[in-house]
């Protein structure tokens, strides 16, 4: 046991609750309640919600209620219509909190998304796991806290996408949380003129033309080129604003995104692992926030 849960603290709007009223750990008393922290352009997070909406669906007339608590990383995500509109993409049923001032995040002490903190009937912390995988474990005690016999587990219809081996980490582009940026000196929250190094390290990335690079993001300019050197077979960015994104492998033409709302972007997915260049071209107002890999 894990101590007493915190109440949810400070949250905003309310979502598929009836009336789209708050909910309280105390009018949960007697039910087995699962929070899950997350967000809703975390790929992590996005990879695990197949999970929380098989144990929904299984498990809910059983006692059970999953309450995600949404915490934003960046700015758009604290947008009422875009937390709405991603429940809506992603076919969430069960509750949701926008967490948008993190009371409740840092009533539990949190860290991490996506975070899940399993609460018995009494309405005590009884079970926590931090980011992706242990489906099966985490399935194991919430069927033990809901008195159930071991059975064929819903997550054993799922397949397991969290990612094994050591791929390029997160990547933040704008000069708050930047790592692994080679080449030009960072002009903060200015426009200025970037060159590209004349190579790339694993896991280095660099700017070239005309960028304003921000706390938490960068904006494109004229001429806004980005090239990265990745090793995953899955590359996504976080991409805000409207325009498009020439992207290039190893200085092939890949394919174009189009960027029309602030949200994650698929770059590339591909079959294998490749040890490869990546080169983005941005229309003029283009954002771009962080990278992340599978």
């Amino acid at each position: 046991m894990l101590g007493e849960a915190p109440e949810f603290a400070g949250t905003e709007r309310w979502f598929n609750t009836p009336g789209d009223r708050p909910l309280s750990l105390r009018s949960l008393r007697g039910r087995v309640v699962l929070v899950d922290f997350w967000t809703y352009s975390c790929i992590n997070c996005i990879r695990t919600l197949p999970y929380l909406k098989a144990w929904d669906a299984r498990y809910r007339r059983d006692g059970l209620t999953i309450v995600g608590v949404h915490t934003p990383e960046f700015p758009f995500e604290r947008i009422a219509g875009n937390v709405e509109e991603a429940i809506g993409a992603n076919d969430i049923r069960y509750p949701v909190a926008q967490d948008n001032e993190q009371a409740t995040w840092n009533a539990y002490g949190n860290q991490y998304w996506p975070a899940k903190y399993l609460i018995d009937r009494n309405g005590h912390v009884r079970y926590a796991h931090f980011g992706e995988g242990n489906y099966d474990i985490t399935e194991a005690n919430i069927r033990s806290l809901l008195g159930e016999k071991p059975a064929s587990p819903a997550a054993d219809r799922l397949h397991d996408l969290t990612p094994t081996g050591p791929l390029t980490p997160e990547s933040y582009l704008g000069f708050e949380r930047i790592d692994r940026f080679t080449g030009s000196k960072i002009y903060p929250d200015k426009e200025a003129t970037y060159a590209f190094p004349a190579a790339l390290g694993r896991d280095d990335f660099a700017y070239a033309g005309r960028w304003t690079v921000h706390a938490q993001r960068i904006v494109a300019g004229e001429d806004a080129r980005l090239k990265l050197r990745y090793y995953a077979r899955k590359v996504f960015l976080v991409l805000g604003g409207t325009g498009t994104v020439k992207v290039l492998v190893d200085g092939r033409p890949h394919s174009v995104v189009n960027v029309d709302s602030d949200r994650l972007y698929t770059l590339v997915d591909r079959d294998s692992i490749d040890d490869a260049v990546l080169e983005l071209r941005f229309s003029p107002g283009v954002s771009a926030y962080a990278f992340t890999f599978g």
